[in-house]
């Protein structure tokens, strides 16, 4: 690996006067926790020279736009000693860093989907300082690295404090569309940021107070050191990517078993999304392959998963468009026998449509429980998921063609991602690290899960 240049990227020039956004009890859930990091691979058949003269001035154009656009990424996250709760402050001349490198590595080999080294991706990840480590910090870190004669990739790392999945990939698409269109902002005037905290209510302050007093002490919090350290030597990366006639058979096994009232969802019609149907299989998988905390008095496993609130909050309305954190958090639980049995999918399927079905009953019930639980969940061995095939990671086109590969880096082993396949027909991946004994295990459990689905459907078809 070696860096071609070290630089910051501005907003235009008098485009942004100071602004001040303060942060939700949503925002603050992230405070402390890991900065996520994504990378999109393209293919670029040309030296890297091309690449710096004619490919990289577009996209630090188009990102100098985008942030005209998307301020809150340029500015910084800021908690002095003075204030009793942190905020993101914009001040005009703030910029974002960006790394430009280039690299010998087999970027066939890294944008695959088998079983690669997770530590393989460190280089092509840029770091974020923590807000830890001082009373401010960047919000988002990028890095472009070039494959000579046969591709690039762009590396994000953001604060989850400032967006969501759903706002960052708002970001990411929209920068995409600048370029793309040789700086053009006129097709995004129908989907702008919406910045407006006061749609998200919080009676008398009550959920951000309990949020300040327990993230002070909160024991997941993880160092600047922590984030940019090495991954285990021995942990493999993989993408398992599931077509759309999979998914629906695998929706069909779950039809299959409506009769059965200990795994009856619901009555029919059962509306089984992809979502369900996908974690449901891979929550098994990991509890079989021993990816989570175990002990021989363990009864019961826990699964925990995001929903977005845009749509879901009513008064007042949140727009689709709500830049920020949005999402509230679904607790799903199921007796560990049962999981590991042989009605593992089905029993799987039913906690979470259950988990999220109570969001019905109110999206913030519940809500002033949710660090702590989610803590101490994830410390007994919980699974999570984040993603989501709607964020369509496969659209970021900055005009060179879609992403070759989506990749989310830094997973541990009792988490996995879930977006959109690269195909663009109904696909989904799901992305995970592990051992590789775990990940071998995992791999035929997986597939095992998909091929009696398969046999499930041939059957139906023969009767």
């Amino acid at each position: 690996m070696r860096v071609l240049e070290s630089c910051r990227v501005s907003l235009p020039p008098d485009s942004a006067a100071e602004k001040t956004l303060t942060l939700t009890f949503f925002d603050l859930i992230w405070l402390y926790l890991p900065r996520p990091s994504r990378l999109f691979f393209y293919e670029f058949p040309h030296p890297s020279n091309h690449f710096t003269t004619t490919i990289l001035p577009k996209l630090k154009h188009s990102l100098s736009l985008a942030l005209q656009i998307f301020y809150p990424f340029a500015g910084s996250l800021t908690w002095s000693p003075s204030s009793a709760e942190p905020q993101i402050r914009c001040v005009d001349g703030d910029s974002v860093s960006l790394t430009v490198a280039e690299s010998t590595a087999d970027v066939n080999h890294l944008s695959g989907n088998h079983a690669r080294y997770a530590n393989q991706f460190s280089p092509l990840v840029p770091c974020l300082p923590s807000l830890l480590d001082s009373d401010i910090a960047p919000v988002l870190a990028l890095q472009v690295t070039v494959f000579p004669n046969s591709g690039f990739c762009i590396g994000i790392t953001s604060s989850h404090v400032v967006a969501d999945g759903r706002s960052l990939f708002h970001f990411i698409r929209s920068w995409a569309s600048i370029c793309s269109l040789g700086g053009d902002l006129s097709p995004l005037s129908g989907s702008l940021p919406f910045y407006d905290r006061t749609v998200i209510k919080d009676p008398d302050g009550l959920l951000k107070k309990i949020y300040l007093q327990e993230i002070a002490g909160f024991k997941f919090v993880v160092s600047s050191s922590e984030q940019g350290a090495e991954l285990p030597v021995e942990r493999l990366q993989a993408t398992f990517l599931v077509n759309r006639t999979d998914v629906d058979r695998l929706k069909q096994w779950l039809l299959a078993h409506c009769n059965d009232n200990e795994t009856q969802i619901q009555k029919s019609p059962l509306p089984f999304s992809t979502f369900v149907v996908i974690c449901a299989l891979t929550w098994v998988c990991l509890i079989k392959v021993g990816a989570v905390k175990s002990s021989p008095t363990k009864t019961m496993e826990h699964f925990v998963v995001s929903a977005d609130c845009r749509g879901r909050l009513v008064d007042p309305p949140v727009p689709t468009t709500y830049f920020g954190n949005c999402v509230t958090l679904c607790f799903a639980k199921a007796n560990r026998g049962d999981l590991i049995g042989e009605r593992g999918f089905p029993i799987a399927a039913k906690a979470i449509a259950d988990a999220i079905r109570r969001l019905e009953d109110g999206v913030l019930n519940g809500a002033e429980r949710w660090i702590s639980e989610s803590g101490s969940l994830v410390e007994e061995g919980a699974v999570t998921v984040a993603g989501s095939p709607r964020f369509g990671a496969y659209e970021a086109d900055f005009g060179w063609g879609r992403p070759k590969k989506h990749e989310v880096v830094g997973k541990g082993e009792g988490h996995f991602s879930f977006y959109d396949g690269s195909d663009g027909e109904g696909a989904v991946e799901v992305g995970l690290a592990l051992s590789k004994p775990k990940m071998d295990a995992f791999a035929t459990l997986f597939v095992n899960g998909l091929n009696v689905a398969r046999r499930i459907h041939d059957r139906t078809v023969m009767v």
